[in-house]
């Protein structure tokens, strides 16, 4: 019958795990930490739609997220209220950082279409065509 020691190499060679167990804190918490930075603040005042062909954005990079609120209001992530004049301004001024721009518009379900198309427009006139609309994917 072999001795518990012999299975490692030889008598008094033991495997000492504790690095590795370190090793697999520090990429836990890398990895937290590195989630926490691709997300955006969501308002929970914006409630968006549902939709069951809605698909997630793989790139995130270059973003500009507008939140359109049931009464038309229109405010950035900072819950700055903007006109659509200055928000052609921010827009312009994000595609000049980023010629990648993107809008990402969080429009509260129930907002009537011609505030999302006043926004769209400004958009486009600032310089960004493409539009992100944010739904929630359903389970079908």
């Amino acid at each position: 019958m072999a001795k518990e020691n012999d299975l490692f190499g030889g008598p008094g060679l033991k495997a000492d795990l504790s690095p590795m167990i370190d090793l697999v804190f520090l990429l836990l918490i890398f990895f937290m930490v590195a989630a926490n930075i691709i997300t955006f603040p969501k308002d929970p005042n914006v409630v968006i739609p549902t939709a069951s062909d809605a698909a997630v954005p793989e790139l995130v990079e270059g973003r500009i997220v507008i939140n359109i609120y049931l009464d038309g209001t229109v405010k950035d992530l900072d819950k700055n209220t903007l006109s659509l004049a200055e928000l052609g301004q921010r827009i312009s001024a994000a595609k000049s950082k980023n010629p990648n721009a993107r809008l990402h518009l969080r429009a509260h379900k129930g907002v009537p279409y011609k505030h999302i198309q006043e926004v769209s427009q400004a958009s486009a006139q600032a310089g960004v065509p493409t539009v992100i609309f944010s739904t929630y994917q359903t389970a079908n």
